[in-house]
């Protein structure tokens, strides 16, 4: 099923999105990769119910502000021990984004 305008909502500017920003737009929290990728996920952190809104991105991967938790532009949620290790902490459902006419947009239906 093709997909219409009005199916997405202009959330920001691509100049306000840069890489490493986090924007929180309603009980959505949306960021942007070092690499470049945008995600859109859930605004709480499933842990501890954090607000990822104060989270700061790391490379690839969101980082909650509480205990460390993070994200992958994937939705895999999880957390680095002392040695680097990524523990699995399951997923988190993300929205579809995109990049379109110098706006970032996400999917509402």
């Amino acid at each position: 099923m093709e997909l219409s305008d009005d199916d997405w909502v202009a959330v920001a500017t691509s100049d306000a999105l840069r890489r490493g920003a986090v924007l929180a737009h309603g009980e959505v929290v949306v960021w942007r990769s070092a690499s470049g990728r945008l995600c859109a996920q859930p605004r709480r952190c499933p842990h501890l119910d954090w607000d990822l809104a104060e989270a700061r991105v790391d490379g690839e991967e969101l980082i909650c502000p509480g205990h460390g938790w993070s994200f992958t532009v994937d939705g895999r949620a999880g957390k680095r021990n002392e040695r680097g290790r990524f523990d699995d902490k399951g997923t988190v459902t993300t929205r579809p984004v995109r990049e379109r006419d110098r706006r970032i947009e996400v999917r509402t239906a």
